[in-house]
């Protein structure tokens, strides 16, 4: 395919200007009336927090990569949240972000990061698609009734919520001003960049645990201010996971939310990768930086003999970890069948699934020991 070509895309250029000048203004104007009141400062980090999670939770986990689903007034709600942060409609972003799952890292990526930081954080966004984007992509949200009326209406919608919601409880408490300077206004700033830094930061600032074929990075730095996207090179190695922080430490309100909402029934299908298949991606990345730290010093006879002992240490790895959990499964079902006829035989496959643990453990021992051993191979 032929990237796309691009132009100045001016509606853009003229309301990313305007926003935050109109921000900056009316916050020295509410100070010169004394500020916001407590109640609005309140006000403006729940509903920061509430809209990133409609991005989060909703376009990018919900929409973009169907990783659950949920019941229509979940939706509903993720939805208006999620456009109230004026990016556009789930079908225009949803359809922008499986293209750059699709093609990351290259001319077809619309947020590139190879083409430089400023590029994937913001400038693509000034720049019109010759031709537009055709949702070739989004057919399946395309059929959906809710997310159709939403791309219609959108500019009307976003305004409504964006502004018109938090004005009306600020209200509440007199300010409506605050309401609608400070929440609706400066927070849409704010969650603008927060929202761009995962297509910058999380693709230039941290680890990548998962795969180095991808620019995709983890850090828990940028999950503080991107609504717990900042595992990004694990969310770009297991994209239909729903989660993106997969540590019960990991900050990732998106993952708290949807297992949340799934206790009660209003989220479901939830996806998870395997634990084996995440296992074998960190093995593999691990194998692969070692060979290429390998492959950039002196080929002699040491470093080929300690590239195939890499190599074959991973791939014994995998084999006990697999021989292990295929055991633990058969074990496991046996013994929930409670068959007393099957007693022997569980007791058999008990000391089986102990010496296969064993073997892994062994395994895994030598793979540590072989990987330090070659990093200070690389340093002396």
């Amino acid at each position: 395919m032929t990237p796309p070509a691009r132009k100045p895309y001016w509606t853009n250029i003229i309301f990313f200007t305007a926003t935050p000048l109109a921000a900056i203004a009316g916050l020295i104007w509410l100070y010169g009336r004394g500020g916001p009141h407590w109640g609005t400062w309140i006000l403006t980090v729940a509903w920061l927090y509430a809209v990133g999670l409609g991005i989060t939770a909703g376009y990018h986990r919900l929409f973009s990569h169907r990783s659950y689903e949920a019941v229509g007034p979940v939706k509903l709600v993720l939805m208006l949240l999620g456009g109230a942060s004026f990016e556009g409609s789930a079908i225009d972003w949803s359809s922008d972000h499986r293209t750059h799952h699709r093609y990351v890292d290259t001319e077809l990526d619309p947020y590139n990061i190879k083409e430089g930081f400023w590029h994937a954080h913001f400038g693509w966004l000034i720049k019109e698609l010759v031709p537009a984007r055709n949702h070739a992509n989004v057919k399946d949200l395309l059929n959906d009734p809710l997310l159709q009326f939403q791309h219609r209406n959108y500019v009307g919608l976003a305004a409504l919520v964006c502004f018109g919601v938090p004005t009306l409880i600020a209200s509440l408490w007199g300010d409506p001003w605050g309401g609608l300077i400070l929440t609706g206004l400066a927070g849409m700033v704010f969650n603008h960049h927060a929202t761009f830094s995962i297509n910058s930061f999380c693709h230039w600032l941290g680890s990548q645990p998962y795969s180095i074929h991808h620019t995709g990075r983890d850090s828990w730095l940028t999950a503080l201010f991107t609504y717990g996207e900042g595992y990004h090179n694990y969310h770009h190695e297991f994209p239909a996971d729903y989660r993106n922080g997969i540590r019960a430490h990991h900050f990732d309100p998106g993952k708290w939310l949807i297992a949340f909402l799934s206790r009660f029934g209003w989220a479901y299908n939830l996806k998870r990768a395997r634990s084996d298949a995440i296992l074998k991606a960190i093995w593999k990345t691990d194998e692969e930086k070692i060979l290429s730290r390998l492959s950039a010093t002196k080929s002699d006879g040491l470093t080929v003999r300690l590239q195939q002992a890499v190599s074959s240490a991973r791939l014994r790895l995998e084999e006990a970890h697999q021989h292990f959990l295929k055991l633990k499964e058969e074990y496991h079902r046996l013994k929930d069948s409670g068959m007393q006829s099957l007693h022997h035989q569980i007791e058999n496959l008990k000391g089986e699934l102990k010496m296969a643990r064993e073997n892994f453990e062994k395994a895994l021992t030598e793979w540590q020991h072989l990987i330090g051993h070659s990093s200070l191979s690389l340093q002396f």
